[in-house]
């Protein structure tokens, strides 16, 4: 068997039923191996980069391993933002490409691949022989799980068609190896030392994250959040988490509202499970957001260092759901019964914590703030959510309250751009519609595909927050007094290049506008792009906090 062959077969004993990517000279006979298989589905990206983030995607909404496949030289090197953004978020990917044969750097597509794969902090394996091949799939996607991260795996060209000793039908896959995750049970001494921090508590918080969110784990956090009369406000990744508690009090950190940053201060405990408390869920303008409380830090890792440069009072590792058992039941034994911040006057100052700035709306456009409650009104829970990244992200993360599945943030290197390619592969990985918001200058950065999210007759909401401008660059520029002219930047008509490309398309210039969209996108089938022209004078909180100075 060649090498190429057992390569395409090992991938399909791992479990491959979706490949994103872009066909290249590289990948010409595995990809031809992989289409012979029925059960596989391969989805023709336009842009590599937009291939690799389809996994990352398709990765955080089905628990899988994502799998691209690029093409080598120029084709991995137009990955790279998508290789960090995923190795961020610890999303286990697999990208399969090839390689100029050895020794042959005065090839016109020769790059030193290793390097750039390692900048991103992805991992590479190379197989330099054809007996290494097929082991080296099975090494990748292991990597990929215990690393967490995406692992580039390169096959040469002059190594895909030579013969190897491939074991075929006796692969054995890397689940073979990896017999599920296993829960670290906390230190009983740790767990004791957190109890007595938690007794001698009066105001705490439970901030949950993306570790934490199993239901059984969910569970148990709400029955010791009544038990401590603690409120509970999870990271970014955990938002809308126990979300129709009165107590909830929103996301942690940047994105918190005022009443939030306020009881924050009052805190005298905070009970982290789940999260690495990074600085953007424990600082806010450069000030600790929890400034008088002890912190029990509880985390699957050896330890974490805080955002705030410090370690935790008391930290626990541990698996959040086992963690989370055995304080719940060690606080029972203890009898621990408290009202801590579950008043009456506590749930009515967060039922009324919301954006109340009052802005001058340009004629013929919609404040954000407004069209993030519409949506979030019209579209059932079991639409998902994925979010990108600019000034105009603040709307849909704060104003949007429904818990949803999935709810996915392309966040964590600060690229615009990433959204669109992030959602289409989280759509085809779960069954139901997906709301993706983004940016006009994001959206332009992977418009074509549209292209892709046509064809596959994807349920996908694209909204556009149009400014006409680079929103985040126009109000730095404007805050530092510079002419912020120089960020305004037309944009086209998303409706109809949406037309162009197959896709359904509107634009909305009145929050009637947005409401009748949204209604027929429900309604309908496929894709559709809703362009919302937003006005610049409405500036999110947290951007007022951080360049305006603004106590919000």
């Amino acid at each position: 068997m060649k090498a190429e062959h057992a390569v395409a077969h090992a991938f399909i004993k791992e479990g491959t039923s979706t490949v994103f990517g872009l066909l290249g000279d590289s990948q010409l006979a595995w990809w031809a191996e992989m289409a012979k298989h029925p059960g596989v589905q391969i989805v023709d990206a336009r842009d590599e980069g937009a291939a690799v983030a389809m996994a990352d995607g398709w990765a955080r909404a089905t628990g899988k391993v994502g799998v691209a496949s690029v093409t080598h030289g120029p084709g991995l090197s137009r990955t790279a933002t998508s290789l960090i953004t995923a190795t961020r978020y610890r999303t286990p990917v697999v990208v399969h490409t090839g390689a100029t044969p050895f020794n042959k750097e005065q090839a016109l597509q020769y790059m030193d691949q290793e390097k750039l794969v390692s900048a991103t902090g992805a991992g590479y394996i190379e197989a330099l022989t054809p007996d290494y091949a097929e082991t080296a799939v099975r090494d990748a996607f292991y990597r990929a799980q215990v690393e967490q991260r995406p692992i580039v795996l390169s096959i040469p060209s002059d190594v895909q068609s030579k013969e190897c000793n491939a074991k075929g039908d006796a692969y054995q896959p890397s689940s073979a190896i990896l017999r599920g995750r296993q829960r670290i049970r906390p230190d009983l001494e740790r767990l004791q030392d957190a109890v007595k921090i938690l007794e001698g508590a009066n105001k705490i918080i439970i901030m949950v994250g993306r570790g934490a969110l199993e239901p059984e784990c969910v569970k148990i956090i709400d029955r010791i959040g009544q038990r401590l009369g603690a409120l509970i406000a999870p990271t970014l990744h955990a938002k809308g988490v126990l979300g129709d508690s009165d107590y909830y009090a929103g996301i942690a950190g940047l994105f918190s509202s005022k009443a939030m940053v306020q009881f924050c201060a009052e805190a005298d405990c905070v009970l982290a499970l789940g999260t690495s408390m990074h600085s953007y869920a424990v600082m806010v303008k450069g000030k600790p957001l929890y400034p008088n409380a002890k912190v029990v830090h509880v985390d699957a890792q050896p330890h974490l260092m805080m955002g705030s440069g410090k370690g935790a009072d008391c930290y626990i590792q541990g698996d959040a759901l086992a963690t989370a058992a055995a304080l719940d039941e060690l606080l029972a034994k203890a009898n621990v019964k408290k009202t801590g911040f579950r008043t009456a006057a506590v749930a009515k100052a967060l039922r009324e914590a919301g954006d109340r700035d009052e802005r001058e709306i340009e004629p013929g456009t919609v404040d954000p703030r407004e069209a993030a409650r519409i949506m979030d009104d019209l579209l059932p829970p079991q639409v998902g959510l994925v979010v990108g990244d600019g000034h105009y992200m603040s709307f849909p993360i704060m104003l949007m309250k429904k818990r949803r599945g999935p709810h996915i943030f392309s966040t964590a290197f600060g690229s615009i751009g990433q959204g669109l390619s992030t959602a289409i592969g989280a759509t085809l990985g779960v069954d139901t519609p997906l709301l993706c918001v983004e940016g006009d200058g994001g959206a332009l950065q992977n418009i074509q595909e549209l292209d892709t999210a046509a064809r596959l007759g994807i349920r996908l909401l694209y909204v556009v927050f149009n400014d006409d401008a680079y929103g985040a660059e126009f109000h730095k520029l404007k805050t530092k007094k510079l002419d912020h002219k120089l960020s305004a930047v037309r944009s086209p008509d998303f409706a109809a290049v949406a037309k162009g490309f197959g896709c359904a398309g509107h634009t909305a210039k009145s929050n009637a506008d947005v409401e009748s969209a949204v209604k027929e996108f429900l309604a309908g089938k496929g894709p559709m792009v809703l362009d919302v022209k937003t006005s610049r004078n409405v500036i999110s909180i947290p951007y007022r906090r951080m360049h305006l100075g603004e106590d919000v």
